[in-house]
């Protein structure tokens, strides 16, 4: 006899703000699911984007959702130093015009991944204001001095 072997599930209770509440039960008609199925599929589609992230990077997110709104928008507004940003762009201009030397070439590697990493902090704070209430419609808010109000 063949029996059928059930995925082991865990219950999980969570409590939702009442947008996000809206967009989950939007994206769950939509999709033409159960609001539980549509969550679940959405929760493995995130996760599985972290696991192409170094652990780092991953705990670094993850620090973000307990930031508060202020800290968040300081977040959402990083960008590399004005040298750091020069450095990177004389060695890209030295690196079209000729192969670069090992510690220019390690130079760029660091630089490049503090770039990778500002931007992708950047754009985790801006999905979590926009959980909070946020208006980031108008991408100028970033680079507004005091942020706007949910």
């Amino acid at each position: 006899m063949n029996a059928v072997l059930e995925p082991v599930t865990q219950p999980v209770t969570i409590h939702l703000s009442k947008p996000m509440y809206q967009r989950l039960t939007r994206g769950a008609a939509l999709s033409r699911q159960p609001v539980e199925q549509f969550l679940v599929s959405a929760l493995a589609s995130g996760l599985a984007l972290l696991d192409d992230l170094p652990e780092v990077l991953v705990a670094d997110m993850a620090g973000l959702a307990l930031l508060n709104d202020g800290a968040l928008w300081r977040v959402a507004k990083e960008t590399l130093s004005a040298d750091q940003q020069e450095r990177l762009d004389e060695l890209l201009a030295e690196k079209s015009r000729r192969a670069l030397t090992n510690l220019e070439g390690h130079e760029i590697d660091q630089l490049m991944a503090a770039y990778e990493r500002t931007v992708l902090r950047r754009a985790q704070a801006a999905v979590l204001l926009k959980e909070r209430g946020y208006d980031l419609t108008n991408p100028a808010v970033l680079r507004e001095s005091s942020p706007p109000l949910p």
